[in-house]
């Protein structure tokens, strides 16, 4: 894939940019003035929509320098609207976000779509590995 379509739905909406052209992320941009309130939620819109080739995932992750989170992004190719960002604010003071400010960054990355086979437990448990039936997010007891 060599271009991206993208359109704004709303007038003043910011296209996606790359800061460099070698960087992986395009910049989203919100296109409305919001607050996320302390410890709450919010979705943002940017105002965009994308048409993405079968095949492709859109991802949305944050930028290295917010001080929120967002939720996780998957945009799939065949979604036709508006590309929005889950934010949340782990702090306790408000966050507001202007508008045409940066706030979380697409990356565009190719997929596959394997079937799903269901299988016997045991066979998945037969661990190939050291790691087995543990999950990487366990602390040592």
């Amino acid at each position: 894939m060599n271009k991206i379509r993208f359109a704004k739905l709303t007038p003043g909406a910011t296209l996606p940019t790359r800061n460099h052209p070698q960087d992986a992320g395009l910049d989203l941009y919100a296109a409305e003035d919001a607050v996320i309130p302390a410890n709450g939620f919010a979705v943002i819109g940017t105002g965009v929509c994308f048409d993405l080739e079968k095949g492709w995932v859109g991802l949305i992750l944050s930028k290295s320098r917010s001080n929120y989170l967002l939720g996780g992004g998957v945009v799939d190719a065949g979604y036709q609207g508006e590309i929005r960002v889950k934010t949340a604010n782990p702090t306790n003071t408000p966050i507001r976000i202007e508008k045409g400010q940066a706030i979380a960054q697409l990356l565009v990355v190719p997929i596959v779509t394997p079937a799903v086979a269901e299988v016997p437990a045991d066979s998945i448990y037969a661990a190939r590995s050291a790691r087995g039936a543990r999950g990487g997010n366990h602390l040592p007891v």
